[in-house]
């Protein structure tokens, strides 16, 4: 099956587009209507086995020289970036070297019209995406190593399952980092929400079965080295305990292969999705790929802000390369500098 990317103004152009360059019996993939009124994309499909639609022979007049390039056919066909341009990214980014191959021969084998779209393809053939429900059946488990924005977290998901009309209840099991259940309690009374603490396997299920269900239950996990294994068979027993679903939490700007490692570990655990935090704080994300590698896990939210008034974002494989296709510029280094000198 061979696919295509089309841009146009309006459907009706883009249609035509896709008519003429890809024949009657192609089946559209997607629509996507730029949210600023800048015209229709359309991803559509063909089967690769079938003949090219035979070319117009009514006779034309040529062109004037300034339009003639404007008229030669579709966007796509001439990209909107060069091989140079996806080696670049890849390089900034840090991807090693057999991922890098991958997303390359997957980018290439797309006629995309810009880079972005290139790399969504990319991304969506190589990763999955699981978005977080705001309403779901099991318990919600944030666990992963120390200081990896588990707590904040579970503060965005609650805030926004409560301005969205869902009840919430939230518990947290990390009763040993200092101020951990301070912290969590605070962002809960601004919520005007109670938590609930559990110290043991018992205590936890006690504190979910108390008072009525809710429609999103959050536990907040403590901090575990991913390579102490009485650490991780203390979480296994509260997973088990709560028949809770364990979801990885890990900053952007790791180094990709420990990243890949952490993955992999939590996935043994029954961690099928992960949520990347701290992408304000990092520049280089080949560790949101190799984390999904590495554990066969699906991006399930991005965090780029520590406040809790910001929820997490919705991932796709299109705003994902958007951010790995914006490169910092020699002017915000040089500010950056700046402001430190």
């Amino acid at each position: 099956m061979r696919l295509k990317s089309f841009s146009a103004k309006s459907m009706k152009e883009v249609m035509a587009e896709v008519r003429e360059a890809m024949g009657p019996d192609a089946i559209i993939i997607s629509v996507e209507q730029s949210s600023t009124g800048g015209g229709v994309r359309v991803t559509a499909a063909v089967d690769g086995d079938q003949s090219p639609p035979r070319e117009v022979t009514t006779p034309q007049t040529r062109p004037a020289p300034a339009t003639e390039d404007k008229q030669r056919g579709p966007s796509f066909i001439t990209p909107e970036f060069d091989i140079a341009d996806l080696k670049a990214i890849i390089g900034h980014h840090g991807l090693p070297y057999d991922l890098a191959e991958r997303v390359m021969d997957a980018a290439k084998s797309f006629e995309a019209a810009s880079l972005a779209d290139a790399l969504a393809h990319a991304f969506d053939s190589l990763i999955g995406f699981s978005p977080l429900g705001l309403s779901l059946p099991r318990p919600i488990m944030l666990v992963g190593p120390p200081g990896a924005g588990k707590t904040v977290s579970a503060a965005k998901l609650a805030a926004e399952a409560r301005v969205n009309g869902h009840s919430v209840k939230l518990i947290t099991t990390d009763m040993v980092k200092s101020g951990g259940v301070h912290q969590l309690d605070h962002y809960a009374k601004l919520m005007d929400l109670d938590i609930g603490t559990a110290q043991t396997a018992e205590d936890l299920v006690t504190a979910i079965e108390r008072d009525r269900p809710a429609e999103l239950t959050l536990i907040d996990s403590c901090g575990v080295n991913p390579y102490s294994m009485d650490e991780l068979e203390r979480l296994v027993r509260l997973l088990k305990a709560a028949d809770a679903e364990p979801v990885l939490v890990l900053p952007a700007g790791l180094d990709p292969a420990e990243s890949a490692d952490i993955g992999e570990i939590f996935a043994q655990m029954g961690a099928r999705r992960f949520i990347a935090t701290r992408l304000d704080g990092a520049r280089r994300y080949a560790s949101l790929l190799t984390i999904a590698r590495g554990g066969r896990l699906a991006l399930a939210g991005l965090s780029r802000s520590p406040f809790v008034a910001e929820p997490l974002e919705t991932p796709a494989p299109l705003m994902l390369a958007r951010l790995f296709a914006t490169l910092p510029t020699a002017l915000s280094r040089k500010r950056a500098k700046e402001r430190m000198s």
